[in-house]
Formats: structure tokens, sequence, C-alpha cells
């Protein structure tokens, strides 16, 4: 048969196949780190058909490579906010997947050496973990996962075509002012990943201590982003009536509340998780201050959303949790 016949009819065959992994895989990866507490983007691509040609006949000049050896038919990606965040989803990743392959860019660099960084797998599904209806053609069917912070990802974007080919002659010139602009993204990845460390650790705005406190449980539960400003807005209000000290307490208090409150917490968001668009407060931090204070601080609470939010919202709340 001929050679782009035969990889045309196989492909036809096995892109199904990868494209229900694909779709599956990022939704099971996006779920189990919001449950971690960490907004992730989480996207895949099937490696078009000219790629593959392109690469299979790339790849036989050098050594013996068909259609099998190609581990990259599909690629996932995951974005994290910070660096810091990365082995927390390579302990997810170990634990769900089969690792056939793992690479850990930056540690595998020399101290004298720039490149982007990010953590490579080439993995194949635990069909126990994530369910198909014919397992057995999934098993074996390796695809590609690149995790990556954003800045790393910013990197690996705006340098693809400079860097890519490694054995594209760069003038040495250009190579360092490339070095020099990567030094800079690798120092942004280190200090946003410390800075967002110390912010949650400094006194500050009480209100924004219990936004960085609280906004994990908003990815974990809600399983959605949030509106920063509308928080910061609707706990300045919430907290008033209390004196500073109290404000405080309350912090870990509200911390406490939710974690003793775990199993309910999973059913309210579970039951109303297609209807966040009529109730957009739920998918709010300022959710779980508001569920504690209708517990401790009733009359409070009441007399907060009559004279400054919402009667009918605070209705809602009560309805849901009461």
């Amino acid at each position: 048969m001929d050679f782009y016949n035969s990889i045309e009819e196989k492909w036809a065959i096995d892109s199904p196949i990868y494209e229900e992994i694909g779709f599956k895989v990022s939704l099971f990866l996006k779920n189990a780190i919001l449950r971690h507490e960490i907004y992730p983007e989480v996207s895949y691509r099937l490696k078009e058909l000219l790629s593959i040609v392109k690469k299979i006949e790339r790849k036989s000049k050098e050594k013996k490579y068909s259609f099998d050896d190609l581990k990259d038919k599909l690629g996932i990606r995951i974005i994290c906010s910070f660096s810091s965040q990365l082995e927390e989803v390579d302990k997810i990743i170990h634990n769900n997947f089969n690792v056939e392959k793992v690479e850990y860019k930056r540690e595998e660099l020399d101290f004298n050496r720039l490149d982007y960084t990010s953590n490579h797998y080439d993995l194949t599904v635990k069909t126990d973990k994530i369910h198909f209806d014919n397992p057995d053609s999934y098993m074996g069917k390796v695809f590609e996962l690149q995790v990556r912070s954003i800045n790393q990802h910013a990197w690996s974007s705006s340098s693809h075509i400079l860097t890519y080919k490694k054995e594209a002659a760069i003038p040495k010139v250009l190579q360092r002012r490339v070095y020099r602009l990567l030094s800079l993204y690798e120092i942004a990845d280190d200090e946003f990943s410390n800075i967002n460390k110390e912010l949650q650790e400094k006194e500050n705005s009480i209100a924004y201590q219990f936004i960085r406190k609280l906004e994990g449980k908003v990815f974990k539960y809600a399983k959605v982003d949030f509106d920063r400003q509308t928080s910061l807005m609707r706990l300045a209000l919430l907290l008033f009536p209390f004196p500073k000290e109290k404000q405080k307490e309350l912090i870990d208090n509200v911390y406490t509340f939710v974690l003793a409150n775990d199993e309910k917490l999973e059913r309210v968001f579970d039951s109303y998780s297609s209807k966040f668009h009529k109730f957009p407060f739920l998918t709010q931090p300022e959710i779980f201050l508001t569920l504690y204070m209708l517990e401790k601080y009733e009359s409070t609470l009441e007399e907060v959303f009559a004279n400054d939010l919402d009667n009918d919202e605070l209705e809602k709340i009560k309805g849901i949790w009461v």
C-alpha cells in the first residue's frame, strides 16, 4: 500500500479514538485540578494529518520510524497561574495515569544554559479512572501532556520560531538577545510565585485576605472563576459590622466552617451547577462568609443585606442552605 494512503487510513481509524481520549482526559484533569483548589486552563488538539506525514518522513531519515512510533498524535496542555502549582499537578498525573515517560525540562537544564521550561509527559489512560465504552480500544494509546505556568507558556509561544529548530544557525548576537529575554521570563515566573505566597501570608486588606484564603474553595466546589471586584465590595460590606480583630478571626473561622461542611457544600454546588447564571452569588468567595454568618450572626447578616445588598439574594441563600 502507498505510504501516504497507509497513514491516511490508519489515522482515519485512530483519530476518533484520540478525539474521545482528548475530550475525556481534559475534562477529568480540569476537575481533578480544581478539586486541589487550582484554576487551570486545559486544552487539547489532535495532530493534523499533514503534520503526521511530515514528522514520520523526517524521523525516518534518522532511524526506523513508523506511524505507531508517533507519541504526540494527541497533545493536551495544562497552563497554571504559577510555577509553584506544577508540583501538585504532577502528583495528580502520576496518581491517575500510566506515565510512560516524563521530562522535567527545568531540572534537566545545565546551570549555564537557558531554554524554555515545562513538564512533558507521555501517558496512557487508566481505564479504571476514566470510563470508555470499549476500554480495550483505548489502552496503550499514548498521548502527550505538557504542563506549564503562564510565563512558561508565553515564552514557548513567542520564541517557538526562533528556538524550535535546534539545527538552525542563529547568529550569536541574536542568541544572546533571546537568552536575555528568557532570563526575564524565568525570573518573572519565580517572582510571581513568591509574591503570591507572600501576599497570602502578609496582613493587608482583610477582604483581600478572605479572597486569597477562600478562592480555592470556589474552584473546588463551583469549578469556575469569579469576579474579584465584586468580592472585594461585598466582603467589605459583610465585614464592616465587626471590629478589626474580629474580622481577622473570622477568616480562620469561615475556613474551618467550610472544611466542616465539605460534603454539604459539594451537594449544594453540584445541585446548582446548571443554574449558576441565575445565582452568580454562589460562585463568589463571599458565599462562604455569608453561609457562616447565616448560622452564627443571622441578624447582622440580614441587616447588611437589607441596607446594602439584595434581600432576594439572601432569601435564595437561605433556601439552599437551611
